[in-house]
């Protein structure tokens, strides 16, 4: 299906949807409140968004948790042009919109853009997010990272009026063996004193073994060093603490937890789909423990408009698998100069440490216009990198980079009907990249290792800048229809870490070779985004339709047979719609429908002729079709498919398509309440597609997990 036949089958349902508008107009809208967005930093509701946004409500993300799906998968699930999950704890391949997501915490991200094994969404405890934005397109509202959009999720704090205590205990398991049982459980209390609001959250959880449709066990590492959930636990605690008086507001939050997971054998990437191994596991266990603190402080009547300030750190630690040679693992870390024999030491651990202070100011401006407001500010950031062998060795660049941004955003309505938003932010970046020296290396080919030597790589002080702007319109054609469209530009600096880590001497067998970051480094990448859509919202629906068109002049591109990442010209475009119907009060109806498909210039000649790779869009299509029931005795039923296409390109593996049918149902018991929930609910057989984009020559197919039943409960009081 071409991109115009799907705009021309979308496009009749939402002429169907506004037809009679001229009926319904006088209705009541979709009951769901005005939410501030906090991803856009500009104090702006979803109906004064010239784009494509998602909020995904507590209580979606509790009934999604409690059924017993991981928070990737629910995300994945809920947001059409998020590429579905790959099943471990790292995000590998699951783009948005075909690029790169950034993740945001209360409006911070964790991790350097400069180096990341991408496992923020596996390492929140769902239990304390109250609400989470996805704003997509191209954007830079955050500075570095957000070329497909954000996903910013937002925890909670404590209530305005209400001390309450929640715990929820939960358990799943698959029927194929006893060791596949997980458990888990989480505590938060809340409480106000006078004008001082706290809350502090906890949570331990330990995960099973996992088993696919035909009853074979997943590998515990799939994907060759990313690791996943199983045989693992995780610990975290969260404190929230704010203060207001008059004008004046303060939030603070900090953050702290462990990740394990205890492998006992090498995966073995021979077989189709990817096995467990014969060898016993020899290196040390997967890990990732992370601190993050924040305080912000907001005035209300600053003498400039409204004044917030955050300052924030987070440390990260980060340790991957230990993987042996094989035919995905060609190239690896040697045990001395000169030999062929894998260092036992070389598993690596990363380290990041960030620093930040943003302030932004809402200013009326009213010298252009009733209720114009620009919003303007500055960040001020630092990161600093380092990636090791558990020895110490240095396997990238030990990196250290500073940056300040200037940003300001002006949006004014124009009568009744129009909204106007165009805005500029302009970032500096100085990178400092220390010597190091790539360690000796061996290249596996077949039977036939080929020792490589050590490389010198030069380091130095660069800088970067990056200008980029957005401008948009919404019409409010109706008070049930809102026209919106826009351009938006987004930039980002590709993983400079992974370029050192590969660095190669023109001749990789000779001794003694350096090579200059200067001419290996990557280039920021700037993405342009155009986009048109609709909204239409009344007592009954709520729809959004959007199609989108995006391109670039330094598109990334990894070649896992290689182990070389590229830049070179590119074009994505896709297409959007989510549904909601109310069929009654305590009925409802919904689906979400995606596709996105993209090209880049494969030979760098300046043309634009090859299909993206898979890693990049796994999946050409997605849908998830579901129904909610709630019944007078308190029972809630639901219900949903969720489908994805997998991806048939030429010079490509072939990806197959999945279909998998979830259920769940609450229901009142004592004074909480219990949830049964069965995910692929027919134990179906089928291959994750996310995941076996991930390595493309030779490819690695994963399989999806079977069935799992989960048990939750959850009271508060």
């Amino acid at each position: 299906m071409t991109f115009a036949r799907l705009l021309l089958g979308i496009a009749p349902g939402a002429l169907c949807v506004a037809g009679p508008l001229a009926a319904q107009e006088a209705e009541e809208p979709f009951a769901l409140g005005e939410i501030v967005i906090e991803a856009l930093r500009t104090g702006a509701t979803e109906s004064a968004i010239p784009g494509t946004v998602q909020v995904i409500e507590a209580e979606q993300i509790e009934a999604q948790a409690q059924s017993g799906k991981t928070l990737p998968t629910i995300i994945s699930d809920l947001v059409p042009g998020l590429a579905p999950a790959n099943g471990t704890i790292g995000g590998a391949s699951q783009t948005l919109r075909g690029r790169t997501t950034q993740i945001l915490i209360d409006g911070i991200a964790r991790t350097s853009e400069l180096r990341g094994f991408d496992r923020e969404l596996a390492m929140i405890d769902p239990a304390s997010i109250a609400r989470i934005e996805v704003v997509k397109g191209s954007t830079a509202r955050y500075g570095n990272g957000a070329t497909g959009g954000i996903i910013n999720i937002v925890t909670n704090k404590a209530d305005t009026d209400t001390t309450q205590t929640t715990v929820s205990t939960n358990l799943s398991f698959q029927e194929a063996d006893s060791d596949t049982f997980s458990y888990g459980g989480s505590f938060s209390h809340e409480r106000r004193v006078g004008e001082l609001g706290l809350r502090i959250e906890l949570s331990n959880e330990y995960n099973g073994l996992s088993f696919d449709g035909s009853g074979d066990r997943i590998p515990a590492d799939p994907l060759l060093g990313q690791g996943d959930d199983q045989d693992s636990t995780r610990s975290a605690i969260g404190f929230a603490a704010d203060w207001t008086r008059g004008a004046h507001e303060f939030e603070f939050r900090l953050d702290a937890y462990a990740f394990e997971q205890d492998i006992d054998f090498f995966s073995d990437y021979d077989t189709s789909p990817v096995s467990v191994g014969e060898n016993p596991y020899t290196g040390e266990p997967v890990s990732d423990e992370g601190r993050t603190a924040k305080l912000t402080y907001r005035n209300a009547e600053f003498a400039l408009g409204e004044l917030e300030v955050s300052a924030f750190a987070t440390d990260i630690e980060r340790r991957s698998a230990f993987t042996e040679p094989s035919v995905v693992n060609s190239q690896y870390y040697a045990d001395g100069a000169g030999s062929t024999e894998q260092d036992p030491d070389s598993q690596s651990e990363l380290f990041t440490t960030t620093y930040g202070l943003d302030a932004t100011v809402r200013s009326p401006a009213d010298w252009i216009g009733a209720e114009a407001t620009l919003t303007w500010g500055l960040d001020i950031g630092r990161d600093e990198v380092e990636q090791q062998l558990l020895d110490g060795t240095d396997v990238i660049a030990p990196m250290v980079q500073d940056s300040l941004a200037a940003f300001a955003q002006l949006d004014v309505p124009l009568g009744e009907r129009w909204e106007i938003s165009t805005g500029l932010r302009a970032e500096r970046f100085w990178l400092s990249v220390s010597d190091f020296t790539r360690p000796d290396s061996v290249f596996l080919s077949g039977t036939t290792a080929v020792a490589l030597p050590a490389v010198d790589v030069i380091g130095g002080d660069f800088e970067y800048d990056a200008v980029v702007g957005n401008i948009g319109a919404v019409f409010h054609a109706t008070p049930t229809v809102d026209l919106y469209g826009g351009f938006s530009q987004g930039f980002s600096i590709p993983d400079v870490g992974a370029f050192t880590r590969r660095a190669a001497a023109e001749n990789p067998f000779l001794a003694g070779q350096t090579v200059s970051y200067a001419d290996i480094g990557p280039d920021a990448q700037i993405v342009n985004t155009w986009q048109l859509g609709t909204r239409y919202n009344n007592a009954a629906w709520r729809v959004d339709v959007s199609a989108y068109y995006s391109t670039s002049d330094e598109g990334t591109v990894f070649d896992s047979s290689t182990n070389t990442i590229t830049q070179q010209k590119e074009r994505i475009w896709g297409a959007e719609a989510t549904a909601d119907y109310k069929i009654r009060e305590d009925w409802s109806l919904g689906t979400n429908i995606a596709f996105v498909e993209g090209e880049y210039d494969d030979d760098q000649d300046g043309s634009i002729d090859s299909w993206l790779p898979n890693s990049r869009i796994p999946s050409t299509y997605t849908a998830r079709l579901y129904t909610t029931k709630n019944f007078d005795n308190g029972l809630i039923l639901s219900g949903e498919a969720v489908y994805a296409s997998g991806r048939d390109k030429s010079d490509y593996p072939e990806l197959d398509d999945t279909t998998t049918i979830n259920a769940s149902g609450s229901y009142p018991l004592g004074a909480g309440r219990v949830t049964l929930g069965v995910t692929n609910l027919f134990d179906t057989y089928q291959f994750n597609p996310t995941a076996s984009s991930v390595r493309e020559n030779p490819d690695i197919i994963v399989a999806e997990e079977g069935r799992r039943i989960s048990l939750d409960y959850t009271v508060s009081f």
